[in-house]
């Protein structure tokens, strides 16, 4: 990619997805790609009678009862986004969809889907008609009256349905719904790619959905007409008669490349350019294609990303398999592909429609998903049941052909690089230039430790539950070097739920069984955890920690240094002192780093020091000096900043803390080895015993953990199921990126008004 020409251009960041034979699963959708799986399904009589539709169209000789349908249509996860059932079964079911898209879309790019505010995260979706409203819920008269004109208007209307998602979601940049037809979902993308340049937003979501109840599932076919005959799509065939509708939607997440580049996200694909236009009267009709105006647009897109013609390798069609579509689009292809550069190779066509047909506002955007995908797995995808093309397309004297099985993608000029277009009804096109993305440099990536703490939330147990699983699934698999990535990515890229639950993973054990999720309490976080500092544990004490963890090592360093000073020799004990003391502070600025703080403090011996220590009475050199038997002139104990306790649960007083004389003796009093619970003091949710190691002293039993660092990210994971806990140190996530990981786990629920079945008129 030229250097002066990336700061033009966006980073497709994340993708979010609900379409036909893959549901959200970004895997399965481009296996079925790859594989040519059809997604169409087709209906019998039984079904047909069930969703009202009336025995003459079933019987008409020109019905096709077929569509390619998304699972779990009539089902919505509102709990997650606040809605209740009454407000759910009323919700257009493609807005519902692009909500749940939007979400995916955010957590698989890393970011969390509620944003933070300050935040200038634009949306630009748009959806087809409001089948569900004409079918289902007018028809429903009690349904109707209950609800009455403005929650149904609000429900309903195609206005709301990016400001719904800007709501829900806390998206305070720009929200603007789109309506171009066919073409809508792509002219959303233009319309954020420029959003994005022209700095009005720093993130834009971009999509449409379009879902249509089940009295929708089949057409009238018309001879010459846009629909199928036999309910299967074959785009550029000689068989080519039409297509087929498709329920689904899809959103992206797009971002400026330099700051993805400089952000860690990763890049799935790059928009190199985008243009819209329309073809205004350059045509036969409204409802006609026009090769002038598509040509134009393609040209134009082309022109903004400063490429020629000979750069792009494929092109994903709008591809209707229409009588009129295909040659139309094709001679608008061929007037700017074919060129006169004697070495140019083959443009191969793709047609997402094979599989799935016609998604209506959904389609531009599904072919972009389809498209990055090929671009990641450097792999030309077929179309589906291709024969024999379409003599009037006269792609033998074209660089265009259209590929019958997936192949290998050579690069041109060392990229690989593919051009999207999609075209509604109307006259508005709309084409996307796309690059593959440029090669992931982990320059200044620092060294980190082979554990990682991976966390999971959710609104309900079952989710949470069924999230947990999911995530240790995806750890079985998981390269080594990418797991602090994953760490770091659940860390900070996602929502923070009630139900909660997380593991350590080392990637040279075998995973550990899954405890049950646990649910945070408000309370606990009010409440926070104590530290309790015995004068247990060996010495020296987590050397893995030491190894692994350069803050830690400089804290227990500096005790050594002190050790080192040519003051004077130590014997065995004192040494000792001074080393559980550095260990204990080690341990405490491990937790801090971590977003663990004490709410109150008490210890034993040197564990009492080490409190006084933590609790900013002393400092370090001070506290360690009082071990090594230094001169205590221009030593001036400060204020306690943290509440300090002595082991039976008496708080220390203000007078107390303030005397050199009493640490002195407490650094000496017998103490126990072993954390013993004060019967009375502070009133914590938790405590955590910090010795030459730290734990959390909670009613969970933990499986085995061979290390002390290990058992430091058990106790920050322990501690955040419990709801106590905050932001991690920045520097401890320095060099790392966003990466895919297993998102929300949804809970489909069925809110959806039963079809009427005494219907006097149809919309076939």
């Amino acid at each position: 990619m030229p250097d002066d020409l990336g700061q033009d251009r966006i980073a497709i960041i994340g993708m979010g997805i609900r379409l036909p034979g893959a549901g959200r699963d970004l895997d399965r959708f481009w296996h079925n790609i790859e594989h040519g799986v059809e997604a169409m399904s087709f209906f019998d009589r039984e079904q047909l009678r069930g969703w009202g539709c009336p025995e003459e169209v079933i019987d008409h000789p020109d019905f096709v009862p077929a569509r390619s349908v998304i699972e779990d249509h009539d089902c919505f996860d509102g709990r997650l986004f606040g809605y209740s059932p009454q407000d759910s079964v009323l919700m257009d079911p493609q807005q519902r969809v692009l909500l749940e898209c939007a979400w995916s879309a955010l957590e698989h790019a890393g970011h969390p889907p509620i944003a933070p505010d300050g935040n200038r995260v634009a949306v630009h979706v748009g959806t087809g008609l409001n089948a569900y409203l004409l079918d289902v819920l007018w028809p429903n008269k009690r349904a109707v009256k209950a609800a009455g004109g403005l929650q149904i208007l609000s429900s309903s209307d195609k206005d709301y349905a990016a400001t719904r998602i800007a709501y829900k979601l806390n998206l305070q940049g720009a929200a603007f719904t789109v309506q171009t037809a066919c073409s809508t979902s792509l002219v959303a993308v233009h319309l954020a790619v420029q959003n994005l340049l022209t700095y009005e937003a720093d993130l834009a979501l971009a999509g449409a959905a379009s879902v249509a109840p089940p009295t929708r599932r089949g057409h009238l076919h018309e001879p010459g007409g846009i629909l199928s005959p036999d309910g299967r799509c074959r785009p550029f065939d000689r068989a080519a008669r039409g297509t087929v509708g498709a329920d689904g939607g899809a959103v992206v997440v797009l971002k400026r490349l330099e700051d993805a580049l400089r952000d860690g996200d990763t890049v799935h694909a790059v928009i190199a350019g985008t243009a819209a236009l329309n073809d205004g009267s350059r045509k036969a009709g409204f409802t006609a294609p026009g090769a002038d105006g598509q040509a134009a647009a393609i040209r134009a897109a082309l022109a903004v990303a400063g490429l020629e013609p000979d750069a792009v390798g494929l092109i994903e069609a709008h591809g209707t398999g229409t009588i009129l579509g295909d040659p139309i689009e094709v001679s608008a292809l061929r007037a700017v592909f074919d060129t006169d550069r004697p070495d140019r190779q083959p443009v191969a066509l793709g047609a997402l429609k094979s599989i799935m047909g016609h998604l209506d506002t959904a389609a531009g955007v599904a072919g972009l998903v389809k498209t990055v995908l090929a671009l990641r797995h450097r792999t030309i995808p077929p179309v589906a049941r291709f024969t024999e093309a379409n003599p009037a397309l006269d792609l033998d004297k074209s660089v265009l052909y259209v590929p019958t099985e997936a192949a290998e993608w050579p690069a041109i000029d060392g990229i690989r690089r593919a051009g999207v277009s999609s075209f509604g009804i109307g006259g508005t096109n709309t084409h996307v230039v796309l690059e593959e993305a440029p090669p992931v440099h982990r320059t200044g990536r620092r060294r980190r430790p082979a554990s990682e703490l991976v966390l999971v939330s959710a609104k309900t147990e079952d989710a949470a539950t069924r999230g947990l699983a999911r995530l240790n699934e995806h750890l079985a698999d998981l390269p080594p070097e990418d797991l602090p990535d994953l760490g770091f990515t659940l860390r900070t890229g996602r929502v923070e739920f009630p139900w909660r639950g997380c593991l350590v993973r080392t990637p040279d054990e075998e995973l550990k069984p899954l405890r049950p999720v646990r649910r945070a309490r408000p309370h606990n976080a009010e409440r926070g955890v104590a530290y309790y500092f015995t004068g247990g544990g060996r010495v020296p004490g987590s050397p893995h920690t030491y190894n692994l963890d350069p803050h830690f090592r400089a804290i227990v360093d500096r005790g050594y240094a002190e050790l080192r000073l040519p003051e004077g020799e130590y014997d065995h004990d004192t040494r000792h002192l001074a080393l559980r003391f550095a260990l204990a502070m080690g341990w405490v600025d491990a937790l801090r780093r971590r977003g663990v703080r004490p709410a109150a403090l008490t210890g034993q011996g040197i564990g009492a020091l080490s409190a006084a220590c933590a609790a900013e009475v002393l400092t370090f050199t001070e506290a360690i000096g009082l071990v090594l038997r230094r001169p205590r002139d221009g030593i001036r104990p400060a204020p306690a900043a943290v509440p300090l306790y002595t082991p039976d649960g008496t708080p220390v007083g203000a007078d107390q803390a303030a005397d050199l004389d009493y640490w002195t003796a407490r650094l000496y009093e017998p103490h126990d080895r072993e954390f013993r619970q004060p019967d009375t003091g502070p009133d914590v949710a938790a405590w955590v015993e910090i010795n030459t190691q730290a734990l959390a002293r909670v009613d969970v039993e933990l499986p085995p953990l061979s290390n002390g660092y290990d058992r430091l990210l058990a106790t920050v994971g322990l501690l955040w199921e419990m709801g106590i806990g905050g932001p991690w140190d920045p520097e401890l996530d320095r060099g790392l990126r966003r990466i895919p990981a297993p998102g929300y786990s949804f809970t489909p629920t069925r809110h959806y008004l039963d079809i009427p079945t005494a219907t006097t008129e149809r919309h076939p």
